[in-house]
């Protein structure tokens, strides 16, 4: 028996815990600039179990994926992960948003990001990057992963995490980084 909406339903839990985690690190935020520092420790043990769960919720989708039938792993229905190589890796986006945010000058709003991401990228987009989402009707595919090698690109310190909602802000190590890797 195929169950098409459990894939949609891992990408909506995975998408509202990372909403929450990266809430929880704004607080965290404020409560440093605050100088609250019992309600640091509280935010930073919450991100913490917001990060396992996150983990937990990757590796069961993960055993969902390699233990489906032959015919769900054949088939591909809406809201199913697509196989490997049919749309731009992920890490693709990487260099192309920290070259954004240099020529934008070093932070920006999202959608000014994406858009000059969108034009250097244009040319190596694969058709089902430009298909939109069974999740959001409006969002294109690359633009989801864009911001999801954001979400990475912040763990790895090379933009920050302390930046307002809807600003992406490049850090030191993202220069560091841009620089090292022919930016």
């Amino acid at each position: 028996m195929e169950y098409p909406n459990v894939m949609l339903a891992f990408e909506m839990l995975l998408k509202e815990l990372n909403t929450a985690l990266e809430s929880t690190r704004q607080q965290a935020a404020a409560a440093i600039q605050e100088g609250k520092y019992n309600d640091v420790q509280t935010q930073l043990d919450e991100a913490q179990r917001i990060e396992k769960c996150i983990a937990d919720i990757q590796a069961i989708q993960g055993e969902w994926n390699s233990s489906g039938s032959k015919s769900r792993q054949k088939k591909r229905k809406a809201g199913a992960r697509l196989p490997r190589g049919e749309c731009t890796p992920q890490n693709a986006y990487r260099l192309p948003i920290l070259r954004a945010l240099i020529a934008l000058g070093g932070k920006a709003r999202m959608s000014e990001v994406l858009e000059r991401v969108y034009e250097e990228m244009k040319p190596y987009l694969k058709p089902v990057d430009l298909d939109t989402l069974p999740l959001d009707p409006k969002l294109p595919r690359w633009r989801l992963k864009a911001q999801w090698e954001r979400f990475e690109m912040v763990k790895d310190g090379l933009l920050q995490n302390d930046s307002p909602r809807g600003i992406w802000a490049i850090s030191e190590k993202g220069r560091k980084y841009l620089a090292e890797n022919k930016g």
